[in-house]
């Protein structure tokens, strides 16, 4: 990865989670960027440009799974990778999710700030290598 900061937008209505993930991805040299619902999330994706998004699918008003295939219709933000994260550890909100164009999904219960780190890392080193041409 570059020198500069990547940007993460962090969608995630639980306050004390996120100042433990601000804590973590700071030392990682990540710049985070939260949103507490998806309204927020939507402004801030103009706004910010994040290189990332983590989105929580428990969110007030809309759902993380909505405003995900919001991200996924618009041209504008299609491209940016998102990583579902929840408490639901159910197969099917995983292969939804999937299906809708997620780069992942963590259960917050089965998951270290460790894992997220190296997904995030891994998901934009991804994203920024070069694409093999077309033969």
């Amino acid at each position: 990865m570059t020198d500069s900061p990547k940007t993460i937008l962090w969608v995630e209505d639980d306050t004390v989670l996120g100042s433990l993930i601000d804590q973590r991805f700071a030392a990682e040299n990540f710049r985070i960027v939260h949103a507490v619902n998806a309204q927020d999330a939507l402004t801030l994706v103009v706004s910010e440009r994040p290189d990332i998004i983590l989105l929580d699918i428990l969110l007030p008003g809309m759902n993380g799974v909505e405003l995900l295939k919001i991200l996924k219709s618009d041209d504008a933000t299609k491209g940016i990778p998102v990583l579902m994260f929840s408490n639901l550890d159910d197969q099917a909100h995983v292969d939804e999710c999937t299906a809708l164009g997620a780069a992942g999904f963590f259960v917050k219960a089965y998951v270290t700030l460790d894992t997220i780190v190296h997904q995030i890392q891994g998901v934009l080193n991804a994203w920024e290598a070069p694409k093999p041409e077309k033969a």
